[in-house]
């Protein structure tokens, strides 16, 4: 028989593996074993014979899909990679390696104790956050204990040690060391006991009343202790120097010889020069503005000797202790204005290189 002939009688005959095996080897060289599953067919296009092809469509094996594993309960699951769509695992904790039939309980017990591994790593992570949260609270918790104590230490000594424009808090009760402070209407003598004249060009222009410095002046004033932290003063209606009314008053070296009280405020003051209209001094009236009046009154000495304030007084009985009244103005540019007796402004008068001051006491030490 010819190779045609045998051809088409081996188309024939069932179509199986053994035959096309048998077919390749009749024509070919011998060639390596198939792989389990795959089929060879060769096709020669010059003996092809389209009607020996059978009718019944040829059967090819198909490779099945690896059967699925499956997978113990206490391990994380697994999903297979397909060629149809992609999944993508994310985990923060172990991510176990696919298993196969060819895993080994080796394995398996590698992957348990790498979880159990990283379950303590992050149970001792969770305990080392909590530890130094609980340290930080303590160390925040103490320094509030501490600043606490800190603003309670300096409130008591602020409070023990204030001295308030308002005055101090004063309470007249058995325990005290000293009688308090005089309050009531006083009359306070003194005399002009300095004058300076440095913050004018013409020293005319500054003055003190009165003009001579061997007379007494007498100042009238009230105190009122208003409650425990206030004491204020006012002028009275006869009183010699400016007019002012309810001016808070300092405390200060409260219960001790150089106990005092202490008042301020700002005033104009106007001086009609001594060689007014003259032919050396045209200026008429001088004005100085923001002029300082600062007053000192000693509760507890007189000179060197101590005095105890009076609880009960006569209406305008003289101050027990020492005093100080000053007026003082410190040279300023613009200042003072001055004008003539047509009311005028000039310009004759500048500033000095000082200040001007009217000093009234009843201390009789040179100052």
């Amino acid at each position: 028989m010819d190779d045609k002939s045998h051809i088409v009688a081996m188309a024939h005959e069932p179509f199986s593996r053994l035959s096309i095996s048998r077919l390749s080897m009749a024509s070919q060289p011998k060639m390596p074993p198939l792989v389990q599953g795959q089929i060879v067919t060769e096709y020669n296009d010059a003996v092809y014979n389209p009607g020996a092809i059978p009718k019944i469509p040829l059967r090819i094996p198909q490779r099945y899909s690896r059967r699925s594993v499956i997978v113990p309960p206490q391990l994380g699951s697994y999903v297979p990679s397909s060629s149809a769509s992609t999944v993508t695992i994310t985990s923060t904790g172990h991510l176990s390696p696919p298993l196969t039939p060819d895993s080994t309980i080796a394995e398996l017990k590698e992957d348990m104790s790498t979880s159990e591994e990283s379950g303590e790593a992050d149970e001792k992570h969770w305990f080392a956050q909590r530890k130094r949260s609980r340290r930080f609270l303590a160390i925040v918790g103490v320094m509030t204990l501490v600043t606490m104590a800190a603003l309670a230490v300096g409130l008591s000594l602020g409070l023990r040690n204030k001295v308030s424009t308002r005055g101090s808090p004063v309470k007249d009760n058995g325990n005290d060391s000293g009688p308090p402070l005089p309050v009531g209407a006083f009359s306070f003598q003194t005399s002009l006991q300095n004058i300076d004249a440095n913050c004018t060009s013409k020293s005319t222009t500054w003055g003190c009343n009165p003009m001579t410095q061997d007379g007494p002046v007498i100042f009238h004033w009230n105190i009122t202790q208003l409650n425990s932290y206030t004491y204020t003063i006012t002028s009275t209606e006869n009183s010699f120097g400016p007019s002012f009314a309810n001016v808070s008053m300092k405390v200060r070296d409260y219960r001790k010889l150089t106990e005092r009280l202490e008042f301020s405020f700002l005033m104009n003051k106007t001086v009609t020069p001594s060689d007014a209209g003259s032919p050396t001094n045209r200026a008429a009236r001088c004005t100085y503005k923001n002029v300082k009046f600062e007053t000192t009154l000693y509760t507890r000495k007189r000179g060197t000797a101590a005095v105890d304030p009076p609880r009960n007084h006569v209406k305008y009985a003289a101050w027990p202790g020492d005093m100080e009244i000053v007026q003082l103005f410190n040279s300023t540019i613009g200042q003072a204005v001055c004008q003539d007796d047509m009311r005028h402004p000039i310009a004759d008068v500048t500033i000095g290189l000082g200040a001007c001051r009217c000093r009234y006491s009843n201390m009789m030490d040179s100052w």
